[in-house]
């Protein structure tokens, strides 16, 4: 049996009421508009004077309607049932509200690791930024310690080389020549005096002295003027040229002390002793 037109238009008034209540948003009204037309074709197909509604087919609707509203909580509207349309749509807004807040928290909990991450990437990017600065700055320190020590090399070379010419071009100056010793003071005396007692500077004894003269005794008979006529030896030793006394002073021609001095050195050096000479005169005839 069809239902009259003046219960069509309640049932209609109804369904608007039950749609003003959905008002939450656009997910809700898209749900009710879903349900009434459910409705509406459940109506038309039930004879009865209360309107019901199939929660799976309405789950359906509004799960492709609106993907915030699950089908599975549709589907429990009446244990799998039918049931009305006011507890269908009384259900629906909760859910519809109970996954809004579901919705929010789970906005504002991405929202909070969103900006945890973009935190945690910001203090990533600064201490990357922190340590190529640190980098940087040693790197530019370094460079700067090794051109200072470059400068400093660079500065002690050219100061050794300015020395080094400035040595090189200082005019040289020649060494004074070193003032020849006075000679001693000559003894005076006797000749063979002063032969006797100049032995002990040449590390002699005076049992030299009887070899020494009889050597001098046949060169010159001890004196010191005394000349060689064939070869011009000169002085009580003798000497060869007779310049060479000149080592022993500048008197060398009238001092006797100064050609004893200068032959006693001779014997010295050519034989080490008086006597060594001596015998050398005696195998040679010259000394």
């Amino acid at each position: 049996m069809l239902p009259s037109s003046e219960e069509a238009g309640s049932d209609r008034r109804n369904g608007r009421r039950h749609g003003r209540r959905l008002h939450r948003g656009a997910t809700a009204v898209t749900a009710v508009i879903a349900a009434g037309a459910m409705a509406m074709a459940a109506y038309a197909a039930v004879p009865s004077s209360t309107p019901t509604i199939d929660a799976d087919g309405l789950a359906n609707s509004i799960a492709e309607t609106s993907p915030f509203v699950g089908d599975a909580a549709l589907r429990n509207v009446a244990d799998g049932s039918e049931s009305s349309l006011a507890d269908a749509v009384a259900l629906v807004e909760e859910q519809i509200s109970a996954t809004s807040m579901n919705f929010s928290a789970w906005s504002t909990r991405k929202a909070g690791d969103v900006a945890t991450e973009r935190s945690q990437e910001i203090a990533a990017e600064r201490a990357e930024a922190e340590r190529r600065a640190a980098e940087e700055a040693a790197a530019a320190e370094a460079a700067e310690r090794a051109a200072a020590e470059r400068a400093a090399e660079q500065a002690a070379a050219e100061e050794a080389a300015a020395r080094s010419q400035e040595r090189a071009e200082a005019p040289v100056e020649e060494a004074a020549p070193a003032p020849e010793p006075e000679p001693a003071p000559a003894p005076s005396g006797d000749p063979r005096t002063i032969a006797r007692n100049m032995l002990s500077s040449y590390g002699w004894s005076q049992d030299q002295f009887g070899c020494l003269d009889s050597l001098w005794m046949r060169e010159s008979g001890w004196n010191h003027t005394a000349t060689n006529p064939s070869s011009g030896a000169y002085g009580i030793p003798q000497s060869l040229p007779a310049s060479k006394m000149a080592s022993a002073g500048a008197d060398w021609r009238t001092n006797p002390a100064t050609q004893i001095r200068w032959g006693l050195g001779y014997i010295s050096g050519r034989y080490g002793s008086p006597c060594a000479a001596w015998a050398h005169s005696q195998s040679v005839g010259w000394y």
